[in-house]
């Protein structure tokens, strides 16, 4: 069966994706590619397949384009030009084959040489750790901080102390006399006010 191509071209780099992800999903189709056409924004999606395939594919694209307004023109061609189909197709790369590695020396030399100098890497390795000195002790170093760590902590513990300790502010119910003694609220007839009366009065 000869392969059909489906051409689709819409508005935008967004919706394009989007329209080849909902025909890729429709029919069994191969995407060519998305590339960008001259002017506007426009997006030009490829894709080959069967002709029944790449026709549900489009109609699907086409429909999902319109549905979102980017809708520019659509095209089905069921028996394309060998021509036209060879200048779409991605040029296929041969694999190169990997040649043979020669040795100039003996592969035994080769083995010795690398056993070499690992040894003497390891040796120089090993005589660099010697040389560095011990670490510094770090309890003696840190004594500072840490008595540092306790001195705040006490004082945090005693200031929460001091601050249970402290009697509760006494509640102000009334906000024409701020006395707490008084049994008016605040929203109450002022008449409720203890000292209705005392109010501007030496």
């Amino acid at each position: 069966m000869k392969t059909s191509l489906g051409l689709l071209e819409v508005s935008g780099l967004a919706l394009a994706i989007g329209a080849a992800d909902a025909m890729a999903k429709a029919a069994s189709v191969a995407l060519i590619g998305i590339e960008k056409t001259n002017g506007s924004g426009w997006m030009l999606i490829r894709l080959t397949g069967d002709v029944a395939s790449v026709q549900a594919a489009i109609n699907t694209g086409a429909a999902f384009a319109e549905r979102h307004h980017g809708l520019v023109s659509s095209a089905v061609l069921a028996r394309p030009a060998d021509a036209l189909m060879a200048h779409w197709q991605a040029p296929k790369i041969e694999p190169m084959a990997a040649e043979p590695t020669t040795l100039s020396q003996p592969a035994h030399e080769v083995v010795v040489a690398a056993v070499m100098t690992e040894i003497s890497a390891d040796e120089e390795t090993e005589a660099e750790e010697a040389e560095t000195p011990p670490p510094a002790n770090s309890a003696t170093d840190d004594a500072p901080e840490i008595a540092l760590g306790v001195a705040i902590m006490d004082l945090d513990v005693a200031r929460q102390s001091a601050e249970s300790e402290a009697p509760p502010a006494p509640r102000v119910s009334c906000n024409l006399c701020l006395d707490p003694a008084c049994r008016r609220h605040k929203g109450e007839p002022r008449f409720r006010c203890i000292h209705l009366g005392k109010r501007g009065k030496i």
